[in-house]
């Protein structure tokens, strides 16, 4: 079973892993705009870390919790729940 921390710290290590083949200019051209082109819509580490502050705060037992709703009020959406188009 993955760990929250686990899959944070993979999900921000996937980012780091991207940005170094994008400059990578011992790879091919078509390698290294590809790991661009994911990177223009991959999240960045302080996304994912205001993700777990969500989650963090939505999981409080507390019903009426002033972080929950201080959260929820800032909060941007991230991810959607389907994907529009195919690779």
């Amino acid at each position: 079973m993955t760990l929250p921390s686990e899959r944070t710290r993979s999900v921000i290590k996937t980012e780091e892993f991207l940005r170094e083949l994008s400059r990578n200019n011992e790879l091919p051209q078509d390698i290294r705009s590809y790991a661009k082109s994911l990177l223009r819509h991959y999240p960045s580490a302080d996304q994912i870390f205001s993700l777990g502050h969500l989650e963090k705060c939505l999981m409080g037992d507390a019903p009426n919790d002033e972080c929950r709703r201080l959260v929820l009020a800032l909060h941007q959406p991230l991810f959607s729940s389907s994907l529009d188009f195919t690779l």
